[in-house]
């Protein structure tokens, strides 16, 4: 293997080879290769890998036409990459640490990952360390076990995308009890649905989506299983004031919205919109021209295509708002509204970033006002 120029092994460290070694071996995507000899696998999983001046024998400076791929086609090797990361999240850390016995590992030895998660290898994008909580001014050891469970949320796969945003005809405007459609299909589930709501105000709270439970905290015990989509919204004011499972916002367009509580928030295709969101995770999609205002113990994920987002901390006043953070287990001391991370995709594969995000800004703190969110009682 060293044969050649000597020079060349000092680009490569043992880490980075041993990755390259280990996606060779278990990357299988018969389907997208279409027969590829088993040694292209890795480099059609992971271009960076066997670039030019990178780890395969094979590199050249052109990519193959297999590895440049793009339209559905990129989208679906996308969550491939994402997909294979979190099946061996852990296989892959302990390949980074050199031991499969040990269980705690260094920032400069995550730092390692960069070759599969910050690609192009080597770029000014920084270390991967920096972007792990764990790690803000540390340099101690931290479990193998926090890191996968860090890695496998940080890198969500992406729904399809939404249809379009409103029918061939106009929203039907409703008001007030109309407005709530509630699907067989939604209930038997375990979901609410609230569609096509047009210059309307809606207020949901625990007793109105549970009107049947006996009390607050029975209420609060259904709704923690259940999920709401809200979708197609146009011109209007939605307060969820109940702790709920996972909430689906999409395609809702100059609109303000109020998640009190929920486990994740997933908000998809809006624009010019207001979004008040209380949660421990949050995903934000192919979203433009809105203000997030956020509560979230987890770094929010954006993903997709998203242009002019300001952020800000979580702003609403309302009651039983600590009670179902507690309920929840969201810590409100924790706030990681402006720890965002980026998933995109280039020709050389997954690039997970943090930091400075392109239009992805935080809002002058005087510009920031609280807002008390109104009740139906």
């Amino acid at each position: 293997m060293c044969e050649g120029n000597a020079s060349d092994s000092s680009t490569v460290s043992p880490a980075s080879f041993a990755l390259f070694l280990y996606v060779l071996a278990v990357y299988k995507d018969e389907s997208l290769i279409g027969g590829t000899p088993r040694a292209l696998r890795a480099d059609i999983a992971y271009p960076q890998l066997t670039a030019s001046d990178s780890l395969s024998p094979r590199s050249s400076q052109q990519l193959s036409p297999r590895t440049v791929v793009s339209g559905s086609k990129a989208s679906e090797l996308e969550k491939k990459q994402i997909s294979f990361v979190q099946k061996n999240a852990k296989e892959l850390l302990h390949i980074v640490v050199g031991s499969m016995s040990t269980s705690q590992l260094l920032p400069s030895q995550f730092d390692s990952l960069g070759a599969i998660l910050m690609a192009p290898y080597g770029s000014l994008l920084g270390n991967l360390s920096a972007l792990v909580p764990h790690w803000k001014g540390k340099q101690e050891l931290v479990s193998i076990s926090d890191l996968a469970a860090w890695i496998i949320e940080s890198l969500p796969v992406q729904e399809q995308p939404s249809p379009a945003r409103f029918h061939s005809s106009s929203p039907t405007k409703v008001h007030g009890e109309s407005s709530v459609i509630e699907t067989a299909a939604a209930e038997r589930s375990g979901g609410f649905m609230l569609h096509n709501i047009s210059r309307g105000t809606i207020i949901r709270s625990s007793q109105e989506l549970v009107p049947n439970a006996p009390s607050q905290e029975q209420a609060w015990l259904t709704l923690r299983q259940k999920w709401m989509k809200i979708q197609n919204c146009c011109d209007s004011f939605i307060y969820i004031t109940a702790p709920l499972h996972h909430v689906v916002i999409t395609g809702c367009v100059n609109c303000t919205i109020l998640i009190a509580a929920a486990n994740l928030v997933t908000l998809d295709n809006c624009e010019r919109s207001k979004f008040i969101l209380g949660c421990r995770r949050l995903h934000v999609a192919n979203s433009v021209d809105s203000t997030l205002h956020i509560l979230t113990n987890r770094q929010p994920i954006l993903l997709g295509e998203n242009h002019d987002l300001i952020v800000a901390p979580f702003n609403a006043l309302l009651a039983d708002c600590l009670a179902m953070w507690r309920f929840l287990q969201i810590d409100r001391s924790k706030n990681r509204w402006a720890e965002a991370l980026w998933i995109s995709r280039n020709a050389n594969g997954i690039v997970l970033t943090g930091g400075a995000i392109p239009g992805f800004s935080q809002m002058p703190p005087q510009n920031f006002f609280c807002v008390t969110v109104p009740s139906n009682q």
